[in-house]
């Protein structure tokens, strides 16, 4: 059992001003000052996290990578052989955490609990932060998403029904509908019932916990369904028909004026009703009869989606960018505002709520991944990608072939192996960077980040956020399985271990930046700022290696022998013989390498700024081309294959043979 305990006291603030002071002049003697800048270089190295050397590197203006010809430093009688920029074939191809699926629906409890779907069975969430894939268990085409609250949520398509209880998806598609589209989802302000519909005049409705068809007599293809209350529905479909629920029975009606689809339906608080369809229909009921009106769109664009605000204000969007406003008692066109990239897609769902500030929150998606964040406090339309936008900051195979992938906004990824699509373990984290990732020994894994979180995804039951009171307020940075400990470094050389069912702070001596820990034999091996190398013995006691260099050092990866690589700034590379001494295998100023890892054959792989790929081993290290200009964060290995992770969703498969 996972649970809070013991007390650490952080390194007061004059220390960290001093060593940052103390990080800038390092920098500026390195000969890096007065180099260019790259494009932006503010933005990338608020990108790169909060870890000073790397935010100074960046600041000085390094470019990363080698140009033609350049070759490593010779270490020690070590001989290093550089690949040009084209003198080999790329080693990294780009996994795209991009999605180009047509997406159907949307649904959201707030703007931190927004979820997608679309065709394929892509299913996405959004934490607010970040949007991630989640796995829907099916590759069937979804095309609706409803819910009553962020552990009750309902996803419909072809032949599938699926509810998530907050914890995981369950099938609860009735028997015999198997090969039904449905398309619609809605349940009434009040909650009291969920219902489901979709072709053929199937009207599904959550009764008990499970769906139970209602009597419709119709075989229209549904596309849009509201309740009013439980007993009070409508719902609208082909050539210009509609069914509606009322005193028991459904019945049917022909929309006025209305010949061609009918395809979104929305209703206000106050009950009124608004639909749109192609050929830029519109209506809204008035007195409770429909009354058809105009889009004043010159190109009378395909209508899919509506979203009712109140009686006086909605939106309607559509084929080729189409966005129409209602505005009082008029529709009109109105400007996709600041997404230009969006104004010629085609949307086909659009939702929106009043958050708790009363400031109206919407989300339109669509085509080929396009989609669209309505912003009330500014009232704009803007971009919002199908897309994890998200800094990788870590990844890590785990005992068991997992590969799990940690970062910015509490990502935190799993796949099956390194070749496997990545998907959210679901694990709400409150949008908190997390920066490492590790084994727990019993078949599950623990997370650590900023504000001194701790994720712990045991093999079974619910996921455990906490702030242990060893790390409350602290930045943790690396994570470790080590022996029978599950051992955490941070900022100002904090550390602490869950031991005996509780976390317990430690003390390494030091107050530098701790950025990784890793297990070298029964030992192990933390690396931080100005060449720190901390090693924690069997006893839990903390003490120093040299490391006989000042250079800041990212990452570390030890072996079962006691051996070790750690990488750092100026391209170093760390090789340690199992004694315990340390000794320079690779350097290479202008290079920063963030992240390391064994390959099966006993290599070292290493990756960094600029898409930076340095492989090899004591006595021989090669620059090679990796084909990706990403700041690239980790790299992990799950038998013979490997894939690397970086800056805005970066996720790259490794060559075989590398």
């Amino acid at each position: 059992m996972w649970k809070i305990e013991g007390k650490f006291k952080r390194a007061c603030a004059a220390s960290r001003l001093v060593m940052g002071l103390c990080l800038a002049l390092t920098a500026s003697c390195t000969g890096d000052d007065g180099e260019t800048k790259p494009d932006g270089g503010a933005d990338v190295s608020a990108d790169i996290g909060s870890e000073d050397s790397v935010a100074d590197a960046v600041d000085a203006g390094l470019d990363g990578g080698l140009d033609a010809g350049d070759t490593g430093t010779a270490s020690d009688g070590d001989t290093f052989e550089t690949e040009t920029g084209g003198g080999g074939s790329a080693l990294l191809s780009a996994r795209s955490l991009q999605f180009s699926e047509n997406f159907h629906g949307v649904w959201g409890s707030s703007a931190q609990d927004v979820w997608w779907v679309g065709s394929g069975g892509r299913l996405l969430h959004d934490n607010g932060k970040t949007l991630v894939p989640r796995d829907s268990g099916t590759k069937k085409d979804l095309y609706a998403v409803w819910g009553r609250g962020p552990n009750d949520v309902v996803i419909a398509g072809e032949g599938t029904l699926l509810h998530w209880n907050g914890k995981k998806l369950f099938n609860k598609l009735p028997k015999g509908l198997e090969n039904v589209v449905l398309r619609t989802i809605h349940s009434p302000a009040d909650g009291s019932t969920l219902l489901v519909a979709g072709d053929d005049g199937v009207v599904l409705r959550l009764v008990d916990g499970d769906f139970v068809q209602e009597t419709t007599n119709s075989a229209l293809q549904i596309r849009a369904l509201r309740a009013i209350n439980a007993g009070n529905v409508w719902a609208v479909g082909a050539k210009g028909q509609g069914l509606r629920l009322n005193g028991g029975s459904w019945t049917s009606f022909s929309m006025p004026s209305a010949a061609e689809a009918l395809t979104g339906l929305d209703v206000t608080k106050g009950g009124k009703l608004m639909a749109c369809g192609l050929d830029g229909f519109l209506a809204a009921t008035e007195d409770k009869a429909w009354t058809a009106t105009l889009s004043n769109d010159p190109k009378n664009r395909d209508l899919y989606g509506m979203w009712a605000i109140d009686d006086v204000t909605a939106f309607a969007i559509g084929k080729d960018g189409a966005l129409v406003e209602l505005t009082g008692a008029k529709w009109g066109l109105r400007d996709l505002d600041d997404a230009t990239y969006m104004k010629t897609a085609t949307f086909r769902a659009v939702f929106g709520f009043s958050s708790k500030d009363g400031t109206l929150q919407g989300f339109a998606v669509g085509d080929k991944g396009a989609g669209l964040r309505y912003d009330g406090a500014t009232d704009k339309w803007l971009d919002k990608r199908a897309e994890t936008s998200a800094n990788l900051l870590s990844v890590r195979a785990l005992a068991d072939g997992r590969v799990i992938a940690v970062g910015g906004g509490g990502v935190l990824l799993q796949a099956a192996d390194a070749r496997s699509p990545l998907v959210d373990l679901h694990v709400d984290v409150t949008g908190t960077d997390l920066y490492d990732v590790c084994d727990d020994g019993d078949g599950g894994l623990v997370a650590v980040g900023d504000a001194g979180v701790v994720v712990h995804l045991g093999k079974t039951g619910p996921a455990q956020v906490s702030t242990p009171a060893a790390s409350s307020g602290l930045q943790l940075r690396g994570v470790a399985k080590v022996g029978g400990a599950v051992v955490a470094v941070g900022v100002g050389g904090v550390a602490m271990a869950f031991v005996g069912g509780s976390w317990k702070a430690e003390n390494t001596g030091t107050q530098m930046d701790l950025e990784s820990v890793t297990a070298a034999g029964d030992v192990a091996l933390a690396v931080g700022a100005f060449g720190t190398v901390l090693r924690r013995g069997k006893d839990g006691v903390w003490s120093k290696e040299s490391s006989g260099t000042s250079t800041p050092l990212h990452r570390v990866v030890g072996a079962a022998s006691g051996e070790a690589a750690a990488v750092g700034d100026n391209g170093v590379i760390l090789l340690r013989k199992p004694e315990g001494t340390w000794s320079v295998g690779f350097e290479q100023p202008g290079l920063f390498l963030f992240g390391v890892e064994r390959l099966a054959d006993g290599r070292v792989v290493a990756v960094g700024w600029q898409g930076s790929l340095v492989v090899g081993k004591a006595g021989a290290f090669q620059v090679r081309t990796s084909g990706v200009n990403n700041v690239l964060r980790g790299v992990a290995v799950s038998g013979k294959l490997a894939v690397a992770v970086g800056h805005k969703g970066g996720v790259y498969d490794v060559a075989e043979g590398l």
